[in-house]
């Protein structure tokens, strides 16, 4: 179940808005708080199994409430206050064809155009469209701090840093069920279970485990 998706990896402060919002959904739909554990070994494994399915289960919960009670919160204060940050929208050039509203902080394409005007021209240019275009730009950059203090103030760096932290505690216990070396043929029937719920049956070698376990059971028969 290995993984380097981070929060941070996903919500980090250079991307937009947009992407921030997006890679929190992403995160906490899709990852963190996929398929949990039902809490409990199945019935007839062995202790050390049911130790290691009690820690998965013990690791998951703490994740969801975390997501529950202090992530999600947060995110959502988060989101709030960037949203409250008004985008800017300035008048068109002359020579600008687009509609007036094209020309605003909102608009990637916008921004795109405005951004190589600027690079594409000297500081002492007096030409009409590179002096909007110097404005958007700077009007951009100011949204853009703003928008990194309402992400300090809310406490998100924060939130990601702990939420990573226990999504690795859940990826290290998923990681040690998998691992965990079949002591009967009721560990691994319950191990086999366990990939086929959470479709870990092609992830990161766990049919070499399987297969492992396999051998080592029948070579304990002397087959």
């Amino acid at each position: 179940m290995s993984t380097t998706t981070t929060r941070r990896n996903l919500l980090r402060f250079g991307t937009t808005a947009a992407a921030y919002a997006a890679g929190a959904s992403i995160v906490t739909g899709g990852i963190a708080l996929a398929s949990p554990a039902k809490g409990a070994a199945p019935a007839g494994v062995s202790p050390g199994l049911t130790s290691a399915f009690a820690a998965l289960a013990a690791a998951e919960r703490v994740s969801a409430r975390y997501q529950e009670n202090v992530y999600e919160p947060t995110r959502l204060r988060w989101l709030a206050a960037k949203d409250a940050v008004p985008h800017v929208v300035i008048e068109p050039s002359a020579v600008w064809k687009m509609s007036p509203a094209f020309w605003s902080t909102d608009h990637p394409r916008a921004m795109a155009l405005a951004k190589d005007l600027v690079e594409d021209n000297p500081r002492t240019s007096k030409r009409d469209d590179v002096i909007r275009a110097r404005k958007l730009v700077a009007a951009d950059r100011r949204r853009n701090r703003a928008v990194e203090r309402a992400a300090r103030t809310s406490g998100i760096g924060a939130a990601c840093d702990e939420s990573d932290r226990l999504y690795g505690l859940m990826v290290a216990a998923e990681d040690a069920v998998c691992a965990y070396p079949a002591r009967s043929l009721s560990d691994l029937e319950a191990k086999l279970a366990f990939f086929v719920e959470r479709d870990l049956a092609q992830n990161d070698g766990n049919i070499g485990l399987v297969l492992a376990d396999a051998r080592r059971l029948l070579a304990q028969e002397g087959r």
